[in-house]
Formats: structure tokens, C-alpha cells, sequence
């Protein structure tokens, strides 16, 4: 299962399409094989994902644990742009 680690970003001025599971939650849980972590503290946000799922599905995801913002990686951001 390839697990990859976040990219760290400044907050988001609008929060709409921010995700901020709740301690030892979630943000994303899918039918793939694909895991992200926070790029801070490393925590789990991300949990057996498809590209698909991931893609275009928020604008960030606020970590539980640190409270850092995280995007994708760049290389897992393709040409979906909305």
C-alpha cells in the first residue's frame, strides 16, 4: 500500500472545501490502495484511496493532531483543474 506524505500549506482564506476530521478520524476513507499522511506530524489523514477519490475533492485537509493545513503532492495533482 503506498503510503505518501502531504505537502504543508499556508491556511486557506476560505474554508470552504477544507477538511478537518475530528481527532483519530479520517478525512478521506476509499476503496484504493493509497494512504496520506500529514506532512508535519505524519499522522494518517488519508486512509486506502483511489486517485479518483482524492482528486479535486477538497482544497486542503486540516490535521487532527497539529492543526497544519496539507494539499496533495504535487506530482498526484494533475490536470483536473475545476
Amino acid at each position: 500500500m503506498p503510503q505518501k506524505d502531504m505537502r504543508l500549506v499556508n491556511p486557506p482564506k476560505d474554508m470552504e472545501g477544507v477538511l478537518s476530521p475530528a481527532a483519530g478520524e479520517y478525512a478521506l476513507t476509499g476503496g484504493g490502495d493509497l494512504s496520506y499522511r500529514c506532512g508535519g506530524c505524519k499522522s494518517r489523514l488519508i486512509r486506502d484511496v483511489a486517485h479518483s477519490d482524492v482528486c479535486g475533492a477538497f482544497s486542503a485537509v486540516k490535521c487532527p493532531k497539529c492543526g497544519r493545513f496539507n494539499d496533495l503532492p504535487p506530482e498526484d495533482h494533475h490536470h483536473h483543474h475545476h
